[in-house]
């Protein structure tokens, strides 16, 4: 960002630092919306949750009503100024990395700016455009409850329900999958490390990754699941966006995110970096504690890794679309 930048947070007001002087200012909302401040052509910054989400009885984060957030854009946009949001799930990492650790208005908006300054491969999101629910994403969030409901199940039969006809499908395609998947996928997935006369042993963390990701192509019953919204086969990124949330701003991604990230990425990445009991007393390093050189790396195993899942993803849709058409 070549532009003034100035970073906002909210705690009952708003706290804005002007990152050229590294002063703070507080301002009421009223003043903060009014944006009689704000410089031309300069970039404003705020978490996601205060300032791209509207206000709703159930937090106290939200600031503004979808109409007020939409005015506010627009003036912005008059001004010439750049509205970017900062993915709020990133916040504490920014305070363990560029503040002192200390929750405070004035800390994390130095600390977001430390972090929008110093990582140039992190991704803000733009305002939004509306504010009116899309069908597609109620479909989304209709399809993630089945494939919640679909996990749960299987995940108390610990992935191995022989009446489960994706726990069949999977024994009985498990060689061919693997045949479909480059060697970064195979190595990722762990389906490079049994013979051909070897059994894809129920306890292995191979299963639940692959019932994971076959569950939202395949029902249990044997049918192929559809999207609610247009009757068709779920795409790649419809799920990701809609279903998944692969992207930093959305959290609450289910039960399948859960198994991807937490019990997937996870340990594949404290695996490849060798980090399981190298931080503070014997304990998992935190990437909070990362030097750039590790950050580097474990950015490069992220990609990797979802580049995997993404290749798994199309080989089991390929695979539903041809049952379909038999």
């Amino acid at each position: 960002m070549t532009s003034a930048i100035y970073v906002a947070d909210f705690g009952g007001n708003w706290t804005v630092l002007n990152g050229s002087t590294k002063e703070t200012t507080t301002m009421t909302p009223e003043d903060f919306a009014s944006l009689s401040w704000l410089p031309s052509h300069s970039t404003l910054i705020s978490e996601n949750a205060h300032f791209g989400v509207p206000r709703n009885d159930l937090s106290l984060a939200q600031v503004y009503t979808a109409d007020e957030l939409l005015e506010i854009y627009d003036r912005a946009r008059r001004k010439g100024c750049t509205i970017k949001l900062f993915p709020n799930q990133l916040t504490a990492k920014a305070r363990a990395m560029f503040g002192n650790g200390e929750k405070t208005d004035e800390n994390d908006a130095k600390a977001i700016y430390g972090m929008v300054t110093k990582c140039p491969h992190l991704k803000l999101m733009n305002p939004p455009k509306t504010f009116v629910v899309e069908r597609s994403r109620e479909a989304g969030w209709e399809f993630k409850n089945e494939t919640n409901a679909i996990l749960n199940k299987a995940r108390r039969l610990k992935y191995q329900d022989p009446n489960d006809a994706i726990v069949r499908f999977i024994e009985e395609n498990v060689y061919d999958i693997a045949d479909r998947l480059s060697p970064l996928a195979r190595s990722v997935f762990e389906l490079d490390q049994f013979k051909r006369n070897g059994e894809l042993k129920a306890s292995d963390s191979r299963r639940n990754k692959l019932y994971t990701l076959a569950s939202l192509f395949f029902h249990p019953n044997g049918s192929v699941r559809l999207r609610p919204d247009t009757g068709a086969i779920p795409g790649r990124e419809w799920l990701r966006r809609n279903v998944l949330h692969t992207s930093p701003f959305h959290f609450k991604g289910g039960i399948a995110r859960s198994n991807l990230y937490w019990h997937g990425f996870r340990n594949y990445v404290i695996k490849c970096m060798g980090t399981r009991k190298a931080g503070n007393g014997g304990k998992v390093l935190s990437h909070y504690d990362f030097t750039p050189e590790q950050d580097a790396e474990f950015r490069k195993h992220r990609r990797d890794y979802m580049k995997a899942v993404v290749e798994v993803m199309n080989v089991f849709r390929a695979m539903a679309k041809s049952l379909v058409a038999a």
